[in-house]
């Protein structure tokens, strides 16, 4: 066997060994993401490098393990909103975080309810594209739509807000109020518990549907989007 070739193998068996011990020890591992829950900030089919060497902040996407009576322990990801003490609520589809705005500067979205004709229009246009999220309802397009889209399209007065006491059964099993994703809260984390939710605020079943996560469960940080 030729010297360079033998240092070739070398190297990548090295390679090899390393990317093996982080994965294991999940100092740094990487994902492939199967859900829209996140976008637009972490896209569907979209991959992620997460690492337990990064502290976690509000604001921050964390991994974090999760089962329930159906599934068995896996990973999910959603964005970290709410350590111990911190104050959540969520007021007409707007998220505050001890008491601040923090979707302000936030790109999300959130389903809008428009007529079949401006879908059509919107669809032509190449705005939205015939793989959106929605579905018909009332004579209506049940769309999600990137709220910034929303509004170029002058569409923002057409965001669908489930109305404040109506109450959401899920929600209300977990946390014994009337709330729903739309307006949720006032809640104080408690200790040794995270408030986590995604970015595709309709669709995402995140700590408004599955209560707050342990923070024991985190398993790291996402440090980059591949």
């Amino acid at each position: 066997m030729k010297k360079p070739l033998e240092k070739t193998l070398i190297i990548l068996s090295i390679l090899f060994g390393v990317y093996t011990i982080l994965g294991q020890t999940d100092m740094l591992k990487m994902y492939n993401i199967p859900t829209t829950a996140n976008e637009p900030g972490i896209k569907l089919n979209s991959k992620i490098l997460v690492s337990n060497l990064v502290d976690y902040e509000n604001g921050d996407f964390v991994c974090y393990g999760y089962k329930n009576e159906m599934l068995e322990k896996h990973i999910r990801i959603h964005r970290l909103l709410g350590k111990a003490n911190d104050i959540i609520e969520i007021k007409d589809g707007i998220l505050y975080l001890n008491e601040q705005d923090f979707d302000e500067n936030m790109e999300l979205q959130h389903f809008y309810s428009i007529d079949f004709e401006k879908f059509q229009e919107l669809l032509s246009k190449g705005v939205i594209t015939k793989d959106v999220q929605g579905f018909r309802k009332d004579g209506k397009m049940m769309v999600i739509l990137l709220d910034k889209i929303a509004e170029q399209n002058g569409l923002s007065n057409l965001i669908k807000v489930e109305p404040k006491n109506q109450a959401d059964n899920t929600i209300k099993e977990i946390y014994t109020q009337n709330w729903n994703m739309d307006n949720f809260g006032p809640l104080k984390v408690p200790q040794g518990k995270c408030f986590v939710i995604g970015d595709n605020r309709h669709n995402s079943e995140d700590s408004r549907y599955i209560g707050l996560i342990n923070e024991s469960d985190i398993v790291g940080t996402v440090v980059k989007k591949l």
